[in-house]
């Protein structure tokens, strides 16, 4: 399973806070802009794209939907 959200992270805490979700979910998250691929539960990947928003996180794996669903309630998701 494969699945794609938008979202937006403005600053350290908003970053912590989603490594901490994405870090209690077994699949293979992935954030993204046009040009560069980092992973989903690494600070320093996710800090080298913030200048670069909106993001693209892209989740793999059994608990992707879950990880999704609860992307889709935080604050970083991107309307």
């Amino acid at each position: 399973m494969v699945v794609e959200r938008k979202v937006l992270l403005h600053n350290l805490r908003e970053i912590k806070d989603f490594i901490i979700m994405a870090g209690k979910y077994q699949c293979d998250i992935k954030v993204k802009t046009r040009d560069k691929i980092v992973d989903g539960k690494s600070m320093m990947g996710i800090i080298s794209l913030v200048g670069c928003q909106p993001l693209t996180v892209v989740a793999e794996g059994d608990d992707a939907y879950e990880f999704a669903g609860q992307l889709d309630l935080s604050n970083y998701r991107y309307q």
